[in-house]
Formats: structure tokens, C-alpha cells, sequence
């Protein structure tokens, strides 16, 4: 069910042949379409992108089950391209949750906004179950083209806490996550603030990623992650079909 208050808000669905401005449209599909999505936007002056093929494949996200979306501040923006995203209770992929500002089920005391992050999702992006998370006022989140998420990741452009140096001064400002394109992070990894990951890489299931990785082709793992294996490429098909060229 959505959600919207506030003033100036922008919710766009960009389609091979058309846009569609999702508050002012007269489409039934598209407004039985935005009924049944789990999109919260409150605050002002939000813009929200979403690219799709089809009419079709924008049902399957928005009504599907596995699609949430949040944002509470100011000045935001989502620009989110043709992704796939999947979601099955007896594997546990839980879809996308993406989140800027208020994290659900905190509570009524708990109130918190972001204002002026931007989140950048590229096309053809499969994501089985992860969760997006900005918190910060101008942090940022860049998935490149092509890429492979996996299920049970954390994506996290803050520490959701300060910490500071023994004269007060903050010391953990999260800025920015850039991961490049064609990278593939797999189950269960964690990507902390400030971290980039270079183009045609694999992150090992169970990694947490703490740091920024420049080097493409390569394999990361581990706690805390490091390089295992260098000059690598991946391609999406099982073993089996990739041998045989289907």
C-alpha cells in the first residue's frame, strides 16, 4: 500500500515509449498498480525513477511481493533501472528493500530522515535479496549495469550510529558505495559505508566488505574481505550450459 505525504514529490515510470507521472496519471492499470506497492515517500521534493520494459514486467516488481520502498527526508533521488528482482520464501530471497531516512518497525519515538541522497540502480541488475540503506544527508549508492546480488546482503551506506574521537568530533561519515558493473556479491555479504567494488568482480558468500577495492577481475572474501584471486571474469549460466554454449 502506498504512501505519500508531502509536497513536490515525483514518482515516474519510464517505459521504452512513454513516461507516466505516477501521481497525476489516469492509467488504471498503473493506479491499481501503485495501490498495491509497498512505496512510502514522506518529505519533500523526492524524485523517484523507475525504468521498466513493460507494463507487464512494472506489475510483476510493484505487485509482486518482493519490492519496498522508502524514503523520508528531503531532496532525495532514485534512479533505478530495468532490474530483476526475486523473491521465494522456501530460499529466503526477500527482494529489494530500499530505504533512505527511516528504517520500519523502529518505533514511534524513533524518527529519522536523510535529505539530498541519491541512489543509482543500472539496467539489467538481478537482485534475490538485499537490503539498501541510507541514512546520512548526501550519501550516496551506485550499482552498475549487469551486476548479480545474491540473498541475505546488507548494503549499508552508514553506521546508523556516531562515533566520535574523545573531543566529540564525529569520525564515521558515510559518503558514498560504488559498485561497478558486472559485479556479482553473493550470499549472505555485507557492504559497509564508503566502499567500492571495481568492475567484473565476485564477492565471496559470508564477506563483509569494508573498504574500497579499485583492482577490477578480481575475487574478494573473508572477514575482513581481501583479494583471493586475481585476472577472473563470471558469466550468469550454470557450468553445465555455459560448456556447451546455450
Amino acid at each position: 500500500m502506498k504512501t505519500i505525504q508531502g509536497q513536490n514529490n515525483k514518482l515516474v515510470f519510464a517505459f521504452p515509449d512513454k513516461e507516466i507521472e505516477c501521481f497525476t496519471t489516469t492509467n488504471e492499470r498503473i493506479n491499481l498498480m501503485l495501490e498495491q506497492a509497498n512505496i512510502s515517500i514522506m518529505g519533500n521534493n523526492n524524485r523517484i525513477l523507475l525504468y521498466f520494459d513493460s507494463e507487464e514486467d512494472a506489475e510483476e516488481l510493484l505487485a509482486g511481493g518482493g519490492f519496498l520502498l522508502i524514503v523520508k527526508g528531503n531532496d532525495n533521488e532514485v534512479d533505478m533501472g530495468t532490474v530483476i528482482v526475486r523473491s521465494s520464501p522456501i530460499l529466503g530471497m526477500t527482494g529489494l528493500k530500499l530505504i533512505i531516512g527511516q528504517l520500519p518497525g523502529l518505533g514511534a519515538s524513533v524518527s529519522r530522515t536523510a535529505n539530498g541522497c541519491r541512489v543509482t540502480i543500472g539496467n539489467k541488475v538481478v537482485i534475490n535479496g538485499t537490503t539498501i540503506y541510507l541514512q546520512e544527508d548526501n550519501s550516496r549508492v551506485c550499482i552498475g549495469d549487469d551486476s548479480q546480488i545474491s540473498w541475505g546482503v546488507d548494503i549499508w551506506c552508514t553506521d546508523a550510529h556516531t562515533i566520535t574521537d574523545l573531543d566529540g568530533n564525529p569520525i564515521n561519515y558515510a559518503q558514498s558505495i560504488e559498485i561497478g558493473r558486472h559485479v556479482w556479491i553473493g550470499k549472505d555479504v555485507k557492504i559497509g559505508k564508503n566502499v567500492r567494488i571495481a568492475d567484473n568482480s565476485i564477492v565471496g558468500w559470508g564477506s563483509i566488505v569494508t573498504k574500497p577495492f579499485d583492482e577490477p577481475n578480481v575475487i574478494f572474501a573473508g572477514i575482513p574481505t581481501k583479494i583471493v584471486k586475481r585476472g577472473i571474469n563470471w558469466d550468469r549460466k550454470c557450468i553445465n550450459k555455459y560448456v556447451k554454449g546455450l
